[in-house]
């Protein structure tokens, strides 16, 4: 049987290395799904700071399919049970950790919609996004093209180039997002404008969004639901696969009609992000 690798997001003011984000010690997970209706879930520690040992206490399935991890953390629990295989579930699902008695959002400003919140969980429990310094995420904030080539670089799984310089005149050797840069560029997800240039710091459009997801994923669920672009744009085909895989949905702002020069938010990549991990693709 094939197997669908599920894989997680960094975002660059999200992420860890960065001075926005939160550098507190959490728990995250790893997922490795074994078939349709199996997988194993790993917890860990963000940060290597943290001895105290973690164990996996029950999961469930809600009614918004949305797969619910228990666990908790002592000094007195055997080694060995942070991991756990879970089956009779149909997968890939969005997995969401609750650590035991404790009900608090950590995240202070997570949307009051359903969907929106557990699509910042599911990317923020893989230990792949944090919020900033004050627990919030803001989730309307737009992000930077250096940021989104992050994302994307962790989510297609690409191992990390850390060793070609840079061949931007815009992005220095020491920039914190050279390495997501010259991996994508490398795979030619990314070509910069023409110019030598990648305007890493360029807020990121809908467009481009969907045609760096539409370079780097081929998806295996395809629909013809979807409403056709009515202006013409360079984007309008990638935004065309990336609708047939139903990672673009009628709910979405930008949908119809198609928006491609909407400056893409936080949520609006984490949302996108989310519904890749949930459906069944391979990496171009």
């Amino acid at each position: 049987m094939k197997k669908y690798i599920l894989i997680g997001i960094i975002i660059g003011s999200l992420i860890i290395n960065t001075s926005m984000a939160s550098a507190a010690s959490r728990v995250i997970y790893s997922f490795n799904q074994l078939s349709n209706d199996s997988g194993e879930i790993t917890l860990s520690w963000n940060k290597d700071d943290n001895n105290k040992i973690i164990q996996i206490t029950s999961y469930y399935l809600t009614k918004d399919n949305i797969l619910e991890v228990t666990y908790r953390v002592g000094d007195n629990i055997p080694n060995g049970f942070n991991k756990r295989v879970i089956r009779g579930i149909n997968f890939p699902v969005r997995i969401n950790l609750k650590e035991q008695q404790v009900d608090k959002d950590i995240l202070t400003d997570l949307p009051q919609e359903l969907n929106n919140r557990y699509d910042i969980l599911n990317l923020y429990d893989r230990g792949f996004i944090n919020g900033y310094n004050d627990n919030s995420f803001r989730p309307n904030n737009k992000v930077k093209r250096a940021e989104f080539f992050a994302m994307l670089v962790a989510t297609a799984g690409y191992e990390i180039d850390t060793v070609s310089k840079s061949i931007f005149k815009d992005v220095k050797d020491d920039f914190w997002g050279k390495k997501y840069i010259m991996t994508l560029a490398n795979k030619g997800v990314v070509a910069g404008n023409g110019n030598g240039l990648s305007n890493p710091f360029g807020e990121i459009t809908i467009g481009e969004v969907l045609a760096i997801v539409d370079r780097t994923f081929s998806f295996h669920n395809q629909s013809n639901s979807y409403i056709k672009p009515t202006k013409d744009h360079w984007s309008n085909n990638n935004y065309i696969n990336v609708a047939k895989a139903g990672i673009v949905r009628k709910i979405d702002s930008f949908y119809n009609p198609y928006n491609p020069n909407l400056k893409a938010t936080r949520q609006q990549c984490a949302t996108i992000l989310s519904r890749i991990l949930q459906t069944h693709y391979t990496v171009n």
